[in-house]
């Protein structure tokens, strides 16, 4: 053996020797903790009181912004269109969006007017003649049927007349309604072009609401606890606004329902957003998530008694990142494991640090 391999060997001896003792000294330590009994043994453990709260439960949808309503504007009179606004213009309510001139129309109310006049002086004539004719029937001069011809003449005067007023109330009316308003705020839709001729109950456009509805769609199983009126929590491009439930629909879209709120403010048409409705207020404790430990994959948590820890499986209703909502029975005054609550087991024996 040369001077090279010896100096090898020697220290691969003295390693083992190291090695061997470190061993040596941890079944030492080991063989001392095994002499503890196990129920002498302890974990320290910080503890944490419950806190009580009330808390709004929700459930998160999903939905669409669209237009509240389309309405439908028909022409109450016939003529020419005039248009006094155009395709996609914001108007607001009472606005002008066109008129309907009709010449002819005109000249034939004017025509009414004068015809209907003289049917009252012809009226007012034949009540007279008739009048006269029963005075001279009394008196033997004329003969019933005389009397009963001028009677016919009375009522064949009296329903021209009322025929011809009821034409000129026509033609007023469609002539009152030439002036085509909007009834509601909204955009303008599908306008016909200007120097069209209309005809009396004729589309003239669309008014497409500028308030918007949102559409909601609801599993049928979470629809059975909504109602009208419920509040609705909406978010859009980060911020949270408010909406309210005003139908609930029977019609589905991919087995979902739907479900329209309004919001409390205006938002694009179009617009996909997240929506949490609430639906009940819960009662619970509020624990701090890291008390909580899994045993036999259900949640529990360690209450501390008399230097013991006592397992107590919980029903957790909200995640809140570093804080749980259970609904357990729980007393404020109870103390529960929080620190190394993971090395527990029920009736460990514990030492409460701070």
């Amino acid at each position: 053996m040369n001077r090279q391999s010896l100096l090898i060997f020697s220290l691969l001896l003295l390693f083992s020797s190291s090695l061997f003792s470190f061993f040596e000294d941890n079944d030492e330590e080991t063989a001392k903790a095994l002499q503890v009994p196990k129920q002498e043994r302890h974990v320290k453990v910080s503890i944490v009181s419950p806190k009580i709260a009330s808390m709004p439960m929700s459930h998160t949808v999903t939905g669409i912004t669209e237009p509240h309503q389309k309405i439908t504007i028909n022409t109450l009179s016939e003529g020419i269109l005039h248009v006094k606004s155009f395709n996609g213009q914001l108007i607001q309510k009472d606005d002008v969006v066109a008129t309907v001139s009709n010449a002819r129309q005109k000249n034939t109310i004017t025509m009414l007017k004068s015809n209907i006049k003289l049917l009252q002086k012809q009226v007012s004539a034949q009540k007279s003649k008739l009048q006269s004719a029963k005075e001279m029937v009394n008196l033997g001069i004329l003969s019933k049927n005389q009397l009963l011809d001028q009677q016919n003449l009375l009522e064949e005067r009296s329903i021209a007349l009322n025929q011809a007023k009821i034409a000129l109330n026509k033609l007023e009316l469609q002539n009152s309604s030439s002036t085509v308003k909007a009834p509601v705020a909204g955009y303008v839709d599908s306008l016909l072009p200007d120097g069209s001729y209309v005809s009396y109950g004729q589309t003239l456009c669309r008014i497409i609401d500028a308030h918007v509805q949102i559409r909601l769609f609801v599993s049928p199983l979470f629809a059975k606890e909504l109602h009208i009126g419920q509040n609705v929590k909406i978010k859009e491009q980060g911020v949270v606004a408010d909406a309210k439930i005003i139908a609930i629909l029977p019609q589905s879209s991919d087995n979902l329902l739907n479900v329209i709120a309004l919001p409390s403010h205006t938002l694009p048409v179009g617009l996909r957003i997240e929506a949490q409705i609430e639906t009940a207020q819960t009662k619970g404790w509020i624990i701090p998530k890291e008390a909580i430990v899994l045993v036999q994959n259900r949640p529990a948590i360690f209450l501390i008694k008399k230097s013991k820890a006592t397992l107590h499986f919980v029903t957790v209703q909200k995640d809140m990142i570093d804080k749980v909502l259970v609904t357990d029975h729980l007393k404020a005054k109870d103390q529960i494991a929080l620190k190394n609550a993971y090395m527990l087991h029920d009736g460990a024996t514990v030492e409460v640090v701070k």
